[in-house]
């Protein structure tokens, strides 16, 4: 994917759409001193080059027994890493993958209600992946900040 070069005006969007979703094209061209259809346009871009894309984002705190666990995956060998993270990132449980360079070689996160849950995707899901060696994990307890407006999108 090629990279979008964003000028003032996208990075104000941008940064107009984190504070509120949901506000119309014509509001913001209103505080921008632009005509709505300029808005428009600069929007339809954004999202055609997936630069953005504008989604509801739920509040874990407002679930009922929400835990959020870190699992931290080596694989057997080096080789491995791709095609293990890849089969993570197919399970429907886990919402984030990344390979990583330090103490493991994968981290992967998933939402669950309490440790049984955990250790069933673990024995019953992960340990089978062809090419995990070990994996390791941490529950987040007490969420201090997490800036919801950046991340890579995929499309999944």
């Amino acid at each position: 994917m090629s990279k979008v070069e964003l000028d003032d005006l996208d990075l104000k969007i941008i940064e107009r759409l984190g504070e509120d979703a949901r506000v119309s094209n014509r509001e913001i061209g209103r505080e921008f001193g632009l005509t709505e259809g300029t808005i428009r346009a600069r929007l339809r871009r954004l999202i055609q080059t997936k630069t953005i894309q504008v989604s509801a984002v739920t509040n874990m705190a407002r679930l009922k027994n929400p835990m959020l666990a870190y699992l931290f995956i080596e694989a057997d060998e080096a080789h491995n890493v791709e095609t293990v993270a890849r089969a993570l990132a197919d399970l429907p449980q886990i919402s984030f993958v990344a390979t990583l360079l330090g103490r493991s070689d994968i981290l992967a996160m998933t939402l669950v209600q309490d440790g049984n849950q955990v250790t069933d995707l673990l024995h019953q899901t992960i340990d089978k992946i062809p090419g995990v060696h070990r994996v390791t994990y941490s529950i987040g307890q007490h969420f201090m900040k997490h800036d919801y407006r950046w991340c890579v999108l995929t499309d999944v």
